[in-house]
């Protein structure tokens, strides 16, 4: 039987296709570190890329079905995690400008209470889907979110391996996603700039 550093990209991506699970965890081990420091290379903040990375594994998961790579495994994760490193800086920009402008306007009581009227109904979505997390699951992301714990701490806190917490994590997170599409919160979904609470 051939160990998990000679099977290659190719022959997981098929099982992955098929819905092997342990087939896509091989590729996230193989690829989870390199994607994260290309990611903070060109974002130098590290949660941010945390949650980057964890979106392009839950989408390559999600589209599994459908995948089509026509270079390398390798070539698909670098694109993605590059755009999703773009698409958060535009993000970044428009909600700067966004606010610049509303403040110059002088925009006061309504704007504010919808606003917060709206995040209460997200964050009040979000826990529904958590507690129907499983209680490891569950544990770990109350830990990431509401501890504010990095992902080596919940790992020793937890006393479980730090692999386990970026499996759990991506288990939780992609839940949350599609919970949240079902709620009218797609866009927020879709950014990849999603307020977790």
């Amino acid at each position: 039987m051939m160990s998990n550093l000679e099977q290659s990209d190719e022959s997981l991506v098929e099982r992955v296709k098929n819905g092997d699970e342990s087939a896509f965890e091989i590729i996230y081990d193989r690829y989870w570190k390199k994607l994260f420091n290309y990611g903070y290379q060109r974002s130098g903040k590290r949660e941010v890329v945390e949650g980057m990375v964890q979106e392009v594994f839950i989408d390559f998961w999600a589209k599994r079905k459908e995948l089509n790579i026509h270079t390398s495994l390798a070539s698909y994760f670098f694109t993605a995690i590059k755009y999703k490193v773009i698409n958060h800086h535009k993000a970044q920009s428009v909600r700067e400008k966004f606010a610049s402008a509303e403040k110059s306007k002088g925009e006061k009581n309504v704007s504010h209470v919808e606003e917060r009227v709206f995040y209460k109904d997200l964050k009040s979505c979000i826990k529904k889907v958590v507690t129907h997390f499983p209680t490891q699951r569950k544990r770990v992301y109350e830990l990431r979110f509401n501890g504010g714990l990095s992902y080596n701490e919940i790992a020793a806190n937890m006393e479980i391996s730090v692999s386990t917490v970026e499996k759990h994590m991506i288990k939780a997170l992609k839940e949350i996603r599609e919970q949240l599409t079902k709620y009218s919160f797609s866009f927020l979904v879709l950014t990849g700039d999603l307020i977790l609470f």
